[in-house]
């Protein structure tokens, strides 16, 4: 028997741009025939949110906030209940809704990243932090049991963006590779990257995530602060053959994009996947002399975030969470702007 669905909900709104969120009532959402009506257990704050807080993006408002959703399926459209069924624990991604019909849907198929008329939680179309959220059915995942809501929201995201850019490196079996920025996007990265064998080095200039990246289970076999001024030949020599074959940098932090290129050995490999509104800048004579390659990488696709939830469960990767509850959520900004969070913040509704 389904459950009951109320009329309305509580959600957080982003209504001014660098205003505190509001708590509002606002109308529980409804789904079309291929969606599912999700009853949010948790959803986690990224970076990108408080971009959107600031206004980066020029979003919508008001707008319900989080692109890492996770919860359990209430209601599911006519189209998609041979797929689904009430009662399963979810994830919905952060893109929904591919038009099919546009030039990117046409040549990039099932990579929804590349419809041009897609949805997006959280940037321009309402999120997580609700009580009650639509998922699409065709990018939503099941959730492994082994895994808790509170775990499962920051894979969402972070997870699923540092997995990607792993794949995009096209590393070879035990490279060696660089962490730069240890929050909640590095902490992940650096488990996944142990757990396909490769020798991680962590770089962050903050005592909270030089700890982080040694208080996990599969955690970093060398832990540095670039503002050590031996880091760079420090890791140099640690890495051996001339650097680091990649460096994934989850901070934008601009000057320190630039300097890891210097950590690399010729043809090596940097994904950048911080975004300053300024732009990036690298040296010319280290990317040319080099032979060094410069990646783009945004998030992830659905079949990714599957594979993402295999390798979590099966290695028990982990992210250091806060939890909060709904209402609290409204002071997720001003947390996250003090600059000392370790991990992620994650609205938990029991």
């Amino acid at each position: 028997m389904a459950p009951e669905i109320p009329q309305t909900m509580k959600a957080i709104q982003l209504v001014e741009y660098k205003k505190p969120y509001q708590l509002n009532n606002v109308p529980v959402p409804k789904i079309g025939e291929n969606d599912l009506l999700v009853k949010i257990a948790a959803a986690g704050f990224c970076h990108t949110d408080y971009q959107v807080w600031e206004g980066v993006y020029g979003s919508p408002t008001p707008l319900i906030g989080s692109h890492e959703p996770v919860g359990t399926i209430v209601s599911v459209g006519s189209k998609a209940q041979n797929k689904w069924k009430v009662g399963q624990r979810i994830g919905a991604s952060l893109f929904r809704h591919a038009c099919h019909t546009c030039w990117g849907c046409k040549n990039y198929g099932d990579d929804i990243r590349q419809c041009q008329t897609k949805e997006t939680a959280g940037l321009f179309n309402d999120g997580g932090f609700a009580e009650y959220m639509v998922a699409d059915a065709e990018t939503t995942v099941l959730l492994p049991d082994s895994i808790s809501f509170e775990q499962a929201a920051p894979l969402m995201c972070a997870g699923l963006t540092v997995w990607e850019a792993m794949q995009r490196c096209e590393l070879g079996n035990g490279e060696p590779i660089g962490v730069i920025g240890v929050g909640g996007l590095g902490s992940l990265a650096v488990q996944f990257a142990k757990a396909a064998g490769h020798p991680v080095v962590a770089i962050d200039n903050r005592a909270e995530g030089r700890e982080l990246a040694t208080d996990m289970t599969l955690k970093a076999d060398l832990v540095v602060d670039p503002a050590d001024p031996n880091a760079l030949s420090k890791i140099k020599d640690w890495a051996g053959e001339g650097g680091l074959v990649a460096t994934i940098i989850c901070n934008d932090d601009v000057s320190v994009a630039e300097w890891s290129l210097k950590l690399l050995r010729p043809f090596g490999k940097t994904v950048p996947l911080g975004l300053p509104p300024g732009g990036l800048k690298f040296d010319a004579f280290d990317l040319v002399f080099q032979n060094l390659s410069i990646i783009g990488s945004l998030v992830g696709t659905t079949e990714g975030l599957r594979k993402v939830m295999e390798t979590a469960s099966k290695f028990n990767i982990h992210s250091y969470v806060t939890t909060y509850p709904i209402e609290d959520v409204v002071n997720f900004p001003d947390i996250y702007g003090g600059g000392h969070v370790k991990g992620r913040l994650v609205m938990k509704i029991e």
